[in-house]
């Protein structure tokens, strides 16, 4: 016999229709992404893969090469980011890239929100005590933020 809160549940989890992933474009992002693409090809759900772009640091040079290493820097993540989408694309077709700009936490919660995300999905490399310290690991801030459920991904060693 199942109870009125079972099935809500269940009926929630077959409501998935669109998840987003949060890459960092390192080499753990395709673990990441191919992980949230099985998922949404369990649900038959659209999937969004995200990549934040945070330049802030180099703006405070000013000068002319630093903005054009900002825009390298840009070019070459897009183009990663476009080489990630097709690869996972192979497992959901119905899957697209989108390049943000800003901070990691904000800019995923508001693609969340914007696409009416059924699910986050992000990754946390077993951070280091000063990452931890320093509070650099984004999958808590994502957490705090998220208009839906996150997913935190560790990638087996």
């Amino acid at each position: 016999m199942k109870t009125l809160e079972a099935e809500k549940f269940e009926d929630k989890l077959a409501s998935i229709q669109r998840v987003v992933v949060a890459v960092d474009l390192t080499k753990h992002s395709v673990a990441t992404a191919e992980y949230a693409a099985q998922i949404a090809k369990c649900f038959n759900a659209s999937l969004y893969v995200a990549h934040v772009f945070a330049p802030e640091t180099l703006y405070e040079f000013g000068s002319a090469g630093s903005y054009n290493l900002v825009d390298q820097q840009r070019r070459e993540l897009r183009a990663q980011l476009g080489d990630l989408t097709e690869q996972v694309q192979k497992i959901v077709p119905e899957c697209e890239s989108v390049f943000l700009e800003g901070e990691a936490a904000q800019q995923i919660s508001a693609l969340a929100c914007d696409v009416d995300a059924d699910l986050i999905v992000t990754a946390s490399h077993h951070p280091t005590f000063l990452r931890r310290l320093f509070n650099l690991d984004k999958a808590p801030r994502i957490m705090h933020r998220a208009p839906c459920p996150v997913l935190v991904y560790h990638e087996k060693n």
